[in-house]
């Protein structure tokens, strides 16, 4: 039975949470406006807008999905600024080899060319053609392997981690210091992901002169089989801006 009271008024906002409710409020607002558009141009205007959302969904979806993989925000922060046409050379090479089985790519120069980021690009490419990626430093894949001494998990769980995916990036490979352990660690990775046709990304800070014997000769092999040494020896991108700034 009625009281005679007036009910409260309700917030529609606030009974309709989440972003496509505000969507649909803020649609029918536009629709109950009579500005002289048409029908025809409100519609096409709220696809628009629906279109540039979703993009931004799918940006920021696959965003995670790359720091999860392990890439630096700051890389992928920096994927459509970089330019330069040596730069697009060199990504244009380097793409070419990734999407060819078994491939190594070695990416060696100083310090802030954009090597990472170039890495990361090519990362993004495979993520969109859903391929597992994943991106480490060197150092830390031998010291996961160290740490299994000491009871910290297993060798092999270590292994199946950086041989499961498609494509795999070692960054800082110059940090790893020679010994009996680390090189022959990372030549068992590298040659069982180029057995079975799975690119691997390698970047690091050598002397070019050097650059092959601290590679190794079984890893500079099947480089000249199946992939490419780009020397990254143009300006770097960190200088370049410090000079902006």
């Amino acid at each position: 039975m009625n009281s005679g009271q007036t009910d409260n008024t309700i917030d529609a906002r606030q009974v309709l949470q989440g972003s496509d409710i505000e969507s649909l409020l803020d649609s029918m607002s536009a629709l109950a406006t009579d500005d002289g558009r048409s029908i025809e141009e409100l519609e096409a205007e709220a696809l628009a807008a629906e279109k540039q959302r979703e993009e931004e969904r799918k940006a920021t979806y696959e965003r995670l999905g790359l720091v999860d993989c392990g890439f630096p925000r700051r890389a992928i922060d920096c994927l459509d600024e970089v330019t330069g046409e040596t730069w697009k050379k060199a990504l244009r090479d380097a793409y070419r080899l990734v999407l060819t089985p078994g491939s190594i790519i070695v990416l060696n120069g100083r310090y802030g060319t954009g090597k990472t980021v170039l890495s990361t690009f090519l990362a993004r490419v495979m993520y969109r053609r859903k391929k597992r990626v994943l991106y480490s430093k060197a150092y830390d894949y031998t010291m996961a392997l160290r740490e299994t001494f000491n009871g910290n998990g297993s060798e092999s769980s270590v292994m199946a981690r950086y041989k499961a995916p498609y494509l795999l990036v070692l960054d800082e490979y110059h940090e790893v210091k020679d010994s009996d352990f680390t090189g022959p660690a990372l030549e068992r990775l590298i040659d069982y992901r180029h057995q079975n046709g799975k690119p691997t990304i390698i970047i690091a800070n050598y002397n070019p002169a050097v650059l092959e014997t601290h590679l190794g000769p079984a890893i500079v092999s099947r480089i000249h089989l199946c992939g490419t040494i780009i020397t990254c020896d143009w300006q770097s991108y960190r200088e370049r801006n410090a000079r902006k700034s």
